[in-house]
C-alpha cells in the first residue's frame, strides 16, 4: 500500500514526515496525521516538489495528479497538495439539472461571463472545464486559457472546436494572454481562477468584447460572488 492509496482531497507536506497532515475531503475540517508507513515516500514527495521553483506548479508522483502551492513559513517551507482527478469528467455526469445544461450548451451564448463559485474542493475547475470541452466537441471555435497551474490537459482537438492552453507564473499575466488572445480569433477565453483584480477586471473586459468568458471564483454563494466580483473589479 502506496501513498497513492491514501484517500485525502489535500496533503500539507512538512519538512518532518511526523508533522505532515492531510483532509480526507476538502469541505472536511478534521486533520489526519499521515501513517508511519508513508513517510519514506512522503520524504521523496517532498524532495520533488523542492525542486520546482514556482509557488504554483502542478506534478506527478506515484501516479498521482496534484496541484501544489508552497508556502513559507518561519519554520520552512510548506507544500500544500490537492490532488486531481485523473480523468475529467463529462459534462453529462456531474449532476446539474437538465435545464441548465441545456442552457450552457446553448450555441446562441456567444458572448458574456460564465463564473462558477463555491468554496474549496467543490468541483468549480472540473465543472468548467467540461463545460469547456463539451462546448468545444458540440459548437466548435477556438478557446485559449490562462491558468496557474495548469490542472487538466486540455489542449488539443476537441470535436468541431480546438483548444490551446497557456501556463502563467502569476496571476497579473492573465491580462497579457487576453491582449494575446484578442489576436488569436478565439471564441472563448478560460481563466483558471480570479484571485485578484487584474484577472477579474480582464474577464469583465473580454465579456465585453464579445467573448464568452468561462472561470471560477472562491465565495460560498451567489450573492458573496456577485460582491466580491464588484470589490475587485
Amino acid at each position: 500500500m502506496g501513498l497513492c492509496d491514501l484517500e485525502f482531497a489535500d496533503l500539507a507536506v512538512e519538512r518532518d514526515p511526523a508533522a505532515s497532515r492531510y483532509k480526507r475531503f476538502s469541505d472536511d475540517l478534521r486533520l489526519v496525521y499521515v501513517p508511519e508507513i508513508h513517510w519514506e515516500e512522503l520524504r521523496a514527495l517532498r524532495s520533488q516538489m523542492e525542486a520546482h521553483d514556482s509557488h504554483r506548479f502542478r506534478m506527478v508522483f506515484g501516479g498521482m495528479k496534484l496541484r501544489v502551492q508552497k508556502r513559507d513559513t518561519p519554520y520552512g517551507a510548506v507544500f500544500v497538495a490537492r490532488r486531481i482527478a485523473s480523468i475529467l469528467r463529462k459534462l453529462d455526469d456531474i449532476g446539474l439539472p437538465t435545464p441548465l445544461v441545456q442552457a450552457l450548451r446553448d450555441a446562441r451564448m456567444r458572448s458574456g461571463l460564465l463564473l462558477f463559485a463555491g468554496g474549496p474542493g467543490m468541483g468549480k475547475t472540473t465543472l468548467g472545464c467540461a463545460l469547456l470541452m463539451d462546448r468545444l466537441e458540440r459548437i466548435g471555435g477556438f478557446t485559449w486559457t490562462a491558468e496557474n497551474p495548469v490542472e487538466y490537459d486540455l489542449q488539443g482537438p476537441r470535436g468541431n472546436g480546438q483548444c490551446y492552453q497557456e501556463e502563467i507564473e502569476d496571476d497579473g499575466d492573465v491580462q497579457r494572454v487576453f491582449m494575446d488572445t484578442l489576436r488569436s480569433g478565439a471564441d472563448t477565453f478560460y481563466i483558471g481562477e480570479i484571485r485578484e483584480a487584474s484577472a477579474a477586471k480582464t474577464a469583465g473586459l473580454a465579456a465585453a468584447s464579445g467573448m464568452l468568458v468561462i472561470s471560477t471564483l472562491h465565495a460560498d454563494n451567489p450573492q458573496q460572488a456577485i460582491l466580491k466580483m464588484g470589490m475587485l473589479s
